[in-house]
């Protein structure tokens, strides 16, 4: 009764509070002296008090949950590598009894204590030990490959942002110089030179410009929310926040292969794949040591009736007598699939990072020739405004070739903004993290500071 006391384990209630994860999630902020620690820790520096990419892709590795999640399911995992290694435990019986007459022995009372113990056979243990290690990679794997897609959000509304706020400054500037030539024609309508219906062509034109400078100005608004929320962060935790410009992504001006391999070796889905492989490669293991029987031994004392007697008990529990062979041709068909999906994602990859090279060589071929078209363009403008300053052209033959310039820049500036979007496809296909000077937590040691300052 002692060592049963002993042993036993202590449950510990720990219930939710939804309604204080919701305050908490309202409450977070970049300045929070929790976060600040974490960011330092990790080789975050913001000497300008600007926030990058890379830095919000820290912040998000901190409060969102799903990071969270993998990281305690990589935790449990590890505990489940203690389970699997325990080995059976004895197990005691006893016995008492009393005859119905004692005619023949000197007592009627009979009593017997037996210990039993399980021996296994056939590796099993080992087997089970490699299965949890195996699983616990998957976990790990899970945790990094979480964490990459956290960083991968992140980085895309980055770079959809820059986009936002490039348009708005087009359709300011659009909005600028349709203004300055309407207030031209409204000069030369107050003179009588021009018809009513000619002005106000231009004026719905100038109404419409203005209406596209604020749909451009809400958009950098959602931009900046979309980030903070890829941050893990409230929609307006980066109202007040400086937010750096992250360099563009960069298309390679060489061959695939190399970035083939570079995905192959960074992609955390190729890890999980060979992790998942090992795992069925360790059920596989267990299946064929569950092909072996046990072996009791139960060493028990005896008082019958008056007489003592020393016993053992051998016991071979849980005999195959068909080898198993359900669970361990399951376990080799398991082993096959796992290996079609690693050959299957590891296609895909590939076949991924092929194509998103394609698409960003086509969109640098886009820029270069937007640029040239832009640089024609603002020629001709420029050689417009100088005949109109010596009255040799007119306000409005100087309107058209002033739009064609500002039209020539704003599709300029979109070609640019699809050659970010292809080289961000590109680097989310080579499996790179958002750049920056970071160094990213690693996944044998992921604990908060704050939790780990708790324990």
């Amino acid at each position: 009764m002692v060592l049963a006391g002993a042993g036993c384990a202590h449950y510990t209630p720990a219930p939710l509070d939804p309604a204080a994860t919701a305050q908490g999630y309202g409450e977070r902020r970049l300045d929070a002296p929790e976060l600040t620690e974490w960011l330092s820790a990790h080789g975050s520096r913001r000497p300008d008090g600007t926030w990058s990419s890379a830095d919000l892709t820290l912040v998000a590795l901190y409060y969102q949950p799903a990071v969270e999640r993998a990281r305690d399911g990589w935790l449990a995992a590890r505990a489940a590598e203690v389970t699997a290694g325990a080995r059976p435990q004895p197990d005691l019986q006893s016995e008492l009894g009393y005859a119905a007459s004692s005619e023949v022995f000197q007592s009627r009372w009979y009593a017997s204590v037996n210990a039993i113990f399980t021996l296994e056979l056939g590796g099993k243990r080992g087997a089970r030990v490699v299965a949890a290690r195996a699983r616990t990679a998957v976990a790990e794997t899970d945790l990094e490959e979480t964490a990459w897609r956290s960083g991968r959000a992140v980085r895309s509304a980055a770079v959809e942002l820059t986009a936002a706020r490039e348009r708005l400054a087009d359709a300011d500037l659009g909005a600028e110089r349709i203004r300055a030539f309407a207030e031209r024609l409204r000069r030369r309508y107050a003179e009588g030179i021009l018809s009513r219906s000619e002005l106000a062509a231009v004026e719905s034109e100038e109404a419409d410009a203005r209406a596209a400078a604020v749909r451009e100005r809400e958009a950098v608004a959602g931009s900046i929310g979309a980030l903070a929320r890829a941050s893990g962060l409230p929609s307006e935790a980066l109202d007040s926040t400086r937010l750096g410009v992250d360099p563009p992504p960069v298309c390679p001006s060489s061959g695939t292969d190399s970035l083939q391999s570079l995905a192959l070796r960074r992609r955390p889905e190729i890890g999980r794949a060979l992790a998942e492989y090992a795992v069925a490669e360790g059920d596989l293991r267990v299946a064929v040591a569950n092909a072996y029987p046990d072996l009791s031994l139960g060493p028990g004392f005896v008082w019958d009736q008056g007489v003592n007697r020393w016993s053992l008990l051998l016991g071979l529990p849980h005999i195959a007598l068909n080898r198993n062979r359900g669970p361990i041709g399951e376990a080799m068909a398991r082993r096959q699939e796992s290996g079609a999906r690693f050959a299957e994602q590891q296609q895909a990859v590939l076949e991924e990072v092929a194509s998103g090279v394609a698409a960003c060589r086509l969109a640098l071929a886009d820029v270069t020739g937007a640029e040239a078209v832009r640089e024609a363009t603002a020629r001709q403008a420029e050689l417009a405004r100088a005949a109109y300053e010596r009255g040799e052209l007119s306000a409005t033959a100087l309107e058209p070739l002033e739009l064609a310039e500002t039209r020539a820049l704003r599709d300029l500036h979109a070609a640019r903004q699809r050659l970010a979007t292809a080289g961000l496809r590109l680097e989310t296909a080579t499996g790179a993290w958002p750049p920056g000077d970071v160094r990213w937590p690693d996944p044998k040691d992921p604990v908060r500071p704050v939790q780990e300052a708790s324990h």
